[in-house]
């Protein structure tokens, strides 16, 4: 919560005053740097990230193993990914995208083995990430909204870029290392990256499906418009703002839902949980209807007020994302890990042809409308073929009373 606390307060007062400071055009060039690199990220991690998490939350020494035996194997991965999106950059985008291309690659890599954070999870140590991360939020904001106010060049924006990776990387190796046993033996760490290069294969893939799904709309709208994509992260930004409301409430029924043996119950806690879901992001959307405008000028100023035209639109996005969400979870109470995986991978593909060709004809209106598309057709239509329309009986009793009616 202080997370995100902290993330809301750099939203409204820091990071809205540097993109008020630099333009829609330069805000969408930096979005664009650092989606690229967020992809990097994900190909050069080759599914360690879960391997971690799960192998740590078993055995904290097996996790330190790991920890250590895949650093190889992400350095050389990244050397090579990053090296050839780099090359490609320099002969196809301008100098600024350039230098926050240089330094997402920077923080990326210090994003790439901070692998501690998971560690920390793993072994119930999360308060030590809160830390970590509180502090370079602050650090990051601080020199973000002083090089706003100082009006330095804008290229100076590398430099938090940079710090939001670095601090809380140097802060959790040099706990991990006063905490953590290094292994001992070279024929363990050869094992653990043999087994990491077998099991990391079948989960890159899912991981990378996800990230380019995430970043779709950004990356064909930064190679189309970088001045759209700046509105657009804009009105997302400000659409999505709530969704921690959600996201929290979602992963406190969802323990009940879990735990709920009875069917009928399981349904109908599904469908209330939905409703409420729906109903906060109908209420954000009718104060953004309200206020909108004027918060738009208030926090990013007349450049951005093309993002009134698409905000309402991205709250609609986050409904239907955070929907989706709950159907998702509740899959997973069955064990759909296959079908959830089939459902991503056709999901992305879909995703990606529509908003490259959304984007082509009609841009910056093209690539919501495609991310609200994706996320409606995510919602319903590719969980309606589990279990004979387990997800569509559930959405049906959204609007039946019966289901809010209490049983005796």
């Amino acid at each position: 919560m202080s997370e995100k606390l902290l993330s809301i307060f750099g939203l409204i007062f820091v990071t809205s005053f540097v993109a008020r400071y630099i333009g829609p055009e330069n805000f969408g060039k930096l979005t664009f740097a650092t989606s690229i690199f967020a992809i990097v990220q994900t190909l050069a991690m080759f599914g360690s990230d879960n391997i971690i998490f799960q192998k740590t939350s078993k055995n904290k020494k097996t996790g330190e193993r790991i920890i250590h035996a895949t650093q190889q194997i992400r350095n050389v991965l990244y050397a090579i990914f990053a090296t050839v999106v780099l090359a490609y950059l320099y002969y196809s985008v301008d100098q600024l995208t350039f230098i926050f291309s240089v330094a997402s690659c920077i923080a990326v890599y210090f994003a790439l083995h901070d692998v501690y954070n998971i560690y920390f999870n793993a072994t119930l140590q999360s308060y030590i990430n809160t830390i970590c991360n509180v502090t370079a939020i602050l650090v990051s904001l601080v020199v973000r909204y002083c090089i706003a106010k100082l009006q330095l060049p804008v290229a100076y924006l590398s430099l938090p870029i940079v710090l939001i990776t670095l601090i809380p990387f140097v802060m959790r190796w040099f706990l991990f290392k006063h905490k953590a046993i290094t292994p001992k033996t070279s024929h363990k760490i050869q094992y653990y990256r043999r087994y990491m290069l077998a099991v990391g294969k079948k989960l890159v893939l899912y991981s990378l499906s996800i990230a380019i799904f995430t970043k779709t709309s950004q990356l064909f709208l930064g190679l189309s418009s970088q001045h759209d994509l700046g509105i657009y992260t804009v009105a997302m930004t400000l659409g999505s703002s709530f969704y921690f409301v959600l996201n929290a409430l979602i992963s406190s029924f969802l323990t009940q839902i879990y735990a709920q043996k009875d069917m009928e119950q399981s349904q109908n806690m599904v469908a209330k949980l939905s409703a409420l879901v729906a109903s906060i992001a109908l209420m954000a959307g009718g104060f953004f209807l309200i206020f909108g405008h004027y918060i738009i000028d208030w926090l990013y100023g007349s450049a951005y007020q093309q993002v009134n035209q698409i905000l309402l639109l991205a709250v609609m996005v986050t409904l239907f994302s955070g929907m989706s969400t709950v159907a998702e979870k509740y899959l997973i109470k069955f064990n759909a890990y296959d079908y959830l995986h089939k459902k991503t991978m056709v999901l992305v593909l879909f995703n990606v042809i529509l908003t490259y060709v959304a984007v082509h004809f009609y841009s910056l209106y093209g690539a919501i409308f495609a991310i609200l598309a994706t996320e409606i057709l995510s919602l319903t239509v590719f969980n309606y073929f589990f279990k004979n329309g387990l997800i569509l009986n559930a959405h049906l009793r959204i609007f039946k009373p019966s289901t809010y009616r209490r049983k005796p």
